[in-house]
């Protein structure tokens, strides 16, 4: 008895002994890794650039040129290779040591369990290797996810703010250009020309290359004593939410074929929550005391003010989604991201590999809690595109 307590003793230290050559060898080598990424992130985040958790280079949100816009652009490509590189290492570093543990237990019998290949691993998963929580630079979905990250961040960083100017009409124009080069046009009507709508405003939304994204207006009509507020995209979808005398609403949308759906009223609380942190450009109807999100002059001037801003159709569409994935509507939603995209829109083509895998793992942790922070899942569409997207999420409702 005696004897083969000696030997599984023995061979359990010896286990244990190659199991902690592998752990020390591999952390001689993550920690120098880490720490060499750790430094380079620091030294970006000192500059105009910024870091983000998930290793992506970003530009910081500072009023500049154009010129200036395209030098930095080309830096945070520069610098992301570096960091890329920088970022391998630490994942090989992690792989080869994870490799050498399962290789010390795999001469003590120890299986490394696989991906589910059946309904019953599916029904009862067995521990294994977790994903990727970044994008991996080592193969192309990762790079394309880096690509996206950075394009939405672009899209919603306010670059350039102009003056306030009159049109022919005589109408206050102000445009903001993104990061990216897209504008929004922020138009305050002359009350002369509209007589039959008070505090009559609308925001605008082209993308980079002129494209119209989507426009959005807000009135109160004295015909009906009503507020509106209504978005339209370029391929003739439309969503209106009004309120009537009486504090009563209602939202609807409308297909480029002519089909009306009638939306929840509980959207447009959402939508109005969504409004916050002058991304939007709406008024919060809780803190303005109403109860509907509108583009007023204050929320117009407010607009350059701040470092971002996505938009009231990204915030629209942003808070559809939301909705859709937390109503069950998870398969849904993924294809109508899918389909919206087609060949044209910011995540068509080959970037709709990384689209689709953002909603399934391993990519999710990686690209949803990034992109949908930033509104940037949805900041890639052109303006069909959109429209298409909320459609398909919002008619069956």
């Amino acid at each position: 008895m005696f004897g083969r307590a000696e030997r599984n003793a023995t061979a359990f230290a010896a286990y244990a002994r190659d199991l902690a050559v592998a752990l020390r060898h591999g952390s001689d080598t993550i920690g120098p890794a880490r720490a060499a990424l750790l430094a380079k992130a620091d030294q970006l985040d000192a500059g105009p650039l910024e870091v983000t958790d998930q290793w992506v280079v970003l530009i910081d949100p500072v009023r500049m040129s154009a010129e200036e816009m395209a030098k930095l652009e080309e830096l945070a490509r520069t610098e992301q290779e570096a960091v890329n590189r920088m970022l391998t290492a630490v994942g090989d570093a992690d792989d080869t040591t994870a490799n050498a543990v399962v290789a010390a237990g795999k001469s003590r019998g120890f299986v490394e369990a696989g991906p589910p290949t059946d309904l019953g691993s599916l029904m009862m998963p067995v521990a294994q290797r977790p994903g990727d929580q970044v994008p991996d630079p080592r193969n192309p979905i990762g790079v394309l996810a880096q690509e996206a990250i950075r394009n939405g961040d672009m899209s919603v960083k306010i670059r350039e703010v102009s003056e306030p100017v009159k049109n022919q009409y005589g109408d206050e124009v102000t445009t903001v250009t993104m990061q990216d080069g897209s504008k929004q046009v922020l138009t305050k009507y002359d009350p002369f020309d509209w007589p039959s709508k008070g505090n009559f405003n609308s925001i605008t939304q082209y993308d980079k290359d002129g494209n119209k994204v989507s426009e959005t207006s807000s009135w109160h009509d004295y015909g009906t004593d009503c507020d509106q507020t209504t978005i339209t995209w370029p391929n003739g979808a439309s969503f209106m939410m009004s309120m009537d005398p009486s504090g009563n609403r209602s939202a609807g949308f409308t297909t480029p074929l002519g089909k009306h759906s009638s939306v929840p009223v509980e959207l447009i609380d959402d939508m109005s929550n969504n409004a916050g942190g002058l991304m939007s450009g709406l008024e919060k109807h809780i803190a303005g005391g109403g109860s509907l999100p509108m583009v007023t002059a204050e929320s117009l001037e407010n607009v350059g003010k701040t470092a971002k801003f996505g938009g009231p159709a990204l915030s629209f569409a942003t808070t559809v989604f939301d909705m859709a994935m937390a109503d069950s509507g998870r398969d849904r939603c993924i294809a109508a991201v899918a389909g919206a995209g087609g060949f044209g829109g910011g995540w068509g083509g080959a970037e709709a590999g990384a689209a689709a895998g953002a909603f399934f793992p391993p990519a999710a942790p990686v690209l949803v809690p990034t992109l949908a922070a930033g509104g940037a899942i949805l900041g890639g569409f052109y303006g069909a595109d959109l429209g298409k997207f909320v459609g398909e999420i919002v008619c069956p409702y």
